[in-house]
């Protein structure tokens, strides 16, 4: 049986809420975990195809195929990608910089927003979120997520920086965090196709009922309904021609900084019907 990955932050809710909701039929196994662990399925083959990191793809363009229609884009800010720090990016240079390991594309946006647009190079560290507590030993620290958007207001952490919207401010682009991503077998053709339309036909019902979402949801995440209506209305979900412009764009300076070999193109699995 198909299975298919499911981000558990609140930025998937609207592509896959008809899914979860029941409201579309859906005859696969669906299976929860943040990007990083969702990579890694997704590499290991214990999911087919998943909501990836978009770095994922670009580390391995041979393996993956790309779903066509889909993504987590940010169109300028996105709220969840911040960066608390004690001093200006530009003062980072030689300076503590504390990574979540919940997300790899997070942490190559950070590399490039520091290392090209400010000519800085941190000492970089990583943590846990939601268990450690970098605070008090770095000098700047990354959070994703819905721990992002509920982040508390730390002493002396005066600098707050929004990741999209310096990609945006850096390049005029929007910036894709996530991609469905296909470990494609031939044997999961006929299969992919059903999940092609049933994706089609959840994230229709997701962007056409978000206040409703946002109401049901907000005691699960812990974050206001207007909140999260504000936040889902920062992304597109969509993968058209501006999207693949900023993906390619970041893959471009990925590679500048070492971060991935350079990707020769985006490879999509082709719709049947």
């Amino acid at each position: 049986m198909l299975k298919l990955g499911n981000i558990i932050y609140s930025n998937t809710v609207p592509v896959h809420a008809g899914i979860t909701s029941g409201t579309v039929k859906f005859p696969f196994e669906l299976v929860d975990g943040i990007p990083t662990d969702l990579n890694r399925l997704l590499s290991e083959g214990a999911v087919d195809v998943a909501p990836s990191s978009s770095i994922e793809y670009a580390r391995n363009p041979d393996r993956y195929l790309i779903l066509p229609g889909f993504s987590i884009t940010s169109k300028n800010k996105v709220m969840s990608i911040i960066l608390q720090s004690r001093v200006p990016l530009a003062e980072l240079n030689g300076k503590t910089v504390a990574l979540t390991t919940a997300s790899a594309t997070s942490v190559v946006l950070l590399r490039i927003l520091l290392e090209l647009k400010n000519s800085v190079r941190p000492d970089y560290t990583h943590f846990v979120q939601g268990k450690d507590h970098p605070y008090d030993r770095a000098d700047a620290v990354l959070l994703i997520g819905d721990h992002a958007l509920k982040r508390p207001a730390i002493t002396g952490f005066d600098h707050e920086y929004d990741l999209g919207g310096l990609w945006h401010e850096y390049t005029g682009l929007p910036f894709v965090f996530a991609l469905w991503q296909v470990n494609y077998r031939k044997s999961l053709e006929k299969d992919l196709t059903v999940l092609y339309h049933i994706l089609k036909e959840s994230k229709t019902y997701g962007l056409s009922h978000l206040p409703e979402l946002a109401k049901q949801h907000a005691e699960r995440f812990g974050i206001a309904a207007q909140t999260l209506l504000a936040y889902w209305a920062c992304f597109s979900f969509d993968l058209g021609p501006e999207e693949q412009k900023g993906l390619l764009t970041y893959y471009g300076y990925a590679a500048e900084i070492g971060a991935v070999e350079p990707v020769p193109g985006l490879r999509f699995w082709n719709v049947s019907s």
